[in-house]
């Protein structure tokens, strides 16, 4: 009995399996700053990859601070870190760490960090649909210290109903999921870009503030209706030979 079960609940796991097919993902970070924009050089420094059909875990870190050449002990320091991964093409998850700045000086000062400094989602991902179903993304973003400029991330889709955007200039804290639908058959790209950006016009000035987030996403698809026929005759199946 316990066998025959076991077949049936196999059988409907494989109903309901998520066979995406991957086309393409990329992976940027970035981090400037900038003590003093007129006379003074910048420090910048990036990170970028990308894959053609494959699931290759992401990670990087950056950390850059550019020094009053007048004021000794004056600076600016901007740094961010991410990371992203994928269960298989159906199931994924992004983390972003200590995006963000700390600032000491007594000159005007600017940090900027990823979709400024690259233009570019900090993650995207590229998909094509194989069945009806729909995309949803979980997003928990927290911002600690002073969150002022961090502004928070858009969420791009390339679909119906397009992205989401959750800037909000004085704290980037927020959660909740974003959800789409998915067409058999479509090809699909989703991508979350940092948009922090702050400069600072303050005589003299000390403050720091980061956020970090965490995104969980996954593709729930809908069985087609021959396949559904199918299932309900293998549940039948199985409950009468359970009563043999």
């Amino acid at each position: 009995m316990y066998k025959k079960l076991f077949i049936v609940a196999a059988t409907c796991a494989a109903i309901h399996a998520s066979a995406q097919v991957p086309v393409s993902s990329t992976f940027q970070i970035g981090v400037s700053a900038d003590i003093n924009q007129l006379t003074n050089g910048y420090q910048l420094d990036t990170l970028s990859a990308s894959q053609l059909g494959t699931l290759n875990p992401y990670s990087g870190s950056l950390s850059v601070q550019d020094s009053d050449p007048v004021n000794a002990g004056h600076s600016v320091t901007a740094t961010s870190a991410a990371s992203a991964s994928w269960v298989d093409a159906g199931h994924g998850s992004v983390a972003w760490r200590n995006m963000g700045w700390k600032f000491d000086t007594v000159t005007n000062a600017e940090a900027t960090l990823n979709g400024f400094v690259l233009s570019a989602p900090v993650w995207s991902y590229t998909f094509k649909a194989d069945q009806n179903g729909s995309f949803h993304l979980n997003y928990d973003v927290r911002g600690m210290g002073d969150t002022f400029g961090l502004l928070g991330l858009q969420i791009d889709w390339s679909g119906v109903e397009g992205g989401l955007s959750l800037i909000n200039v004085s704290d980037p804290t927020t959660s909740g999921t974003f959800s789409r639908p998915l067409v058999a058959g479509e090809t699909y790209t989703v991508g979350l870009s940092n948009m922090a950006n702050v400069f600072v016009n303050q005589d003299p000035t000390t403050r720091s503030g980061h956020m970090d987030a965490d995104f969980g996403w996954r593709i729930q698809t809908v069985p087609e209706p021959t396949t559904l026929v199918g299932f309900a005759g293998l549940v039948a199946l199985s409950l009468r030979r359970k009563k043999q």
